[in-house]
């Protein structure tokens, strides 16, 4: 069940944070005031998602068949195998290196002074935590 809901939510997040990326991208270009019950909350809300993305990616790694193939083997043995060791250690290193990198942009946006420097953070890092998550999706078993 986790893995179902974790495999379903990852295309919500995706196309969440697409589209903040999108839209800051468009805020940054277009000169325009930063809006809190806009521009804040579709940052925030792309931040949350991938958030709950993260926490369902742990709960089932810790229950799936890989860690306990890891427990039992060694994690040695799963560095051999490239399929394995996508599983066991890249996509959930990039998952959480992306999702750190969007709660840095957000807390980057809070603090910056500028409508432009907000856009521009958001964009950046939440663009950056994107394409951190993309190189890492087992694309073979999602699509």
């Amino acid at each position: 069940m986790i893995s179902y809901l974790h495999s379903v939510w990852a295309y919500f997040t995706l196309l969440i944070i697409v589209f903040a990326v999108v839209y800051h991208l468009f805020g940054f270009f277009s000169g325009r005031s930063y809006d809190l019950k806009v521009d804040f909350r579709l940052a925030l809300f792309a931040l949350i998602v991938t958030g709950i993305q993260v926490v369902l990616g742990l709960i089932n790694y810790f229950i799936s068949p890989v860690w306990m193939h890891i427990r039992r083997e060694g994690f040695g043995s799963v560095m051999k195998v490239s399929e394995l060791r996508l599983a066991a250690l890249e996509h959930p290193l990039m998952g959480i290196a992306g999702f750190l990198f969007l709660l840095y942009g957000f807390r980057r946006m809070f603090y910056q002074p500028v409508a432009k420097a907000k856009f521009f953070s958001v964009f950046l890092f939440y663009g950056i935590g994107l394409i951190l998550i993309l190189s890492r999706i087992p694309w073979s078993k999602w699509l």
